[in-house]
């Protein structure tokens, strides 16, 4: 009898498929910077630029751009996968 080691197993024939959901991080990431660009948009109509009025209207703007940031975060998180 020999003493070989046993023959290594053949790579796979086709390449892995990609992770599935990309569909949904490319929803996150669209509807983040669109809610994001729709809010500063809103804050700057509101406040006529970045004057007095400017910082009370990113207070008040501040959980929108919240929820946008995430959504855009998650987003890129799933899209990096």
């Amino acid at each position: 009898m020999s003493d070989r080691p046993p023959p290594s197993p053949l790579p796979p024939a086709l390449p892995p498929d990609r992770p599935k959901g990309r569909g949904l991080g490319w929803f996150f990431a669209v509807s983040g910077t669109i809610v994001l660009v729709l809010t500063l948009g809103c804050v700057l109509a509101v406040s006529g630029g970045l004057n007095d009025n400017g910082a009370l209207a990113i207070l008040c703007g501040s959980p929108t751009f919240l929820l946008g940031g995430l959504f855009l975060w998650l987003g890129t998180r799933r899209l990096k996968r």
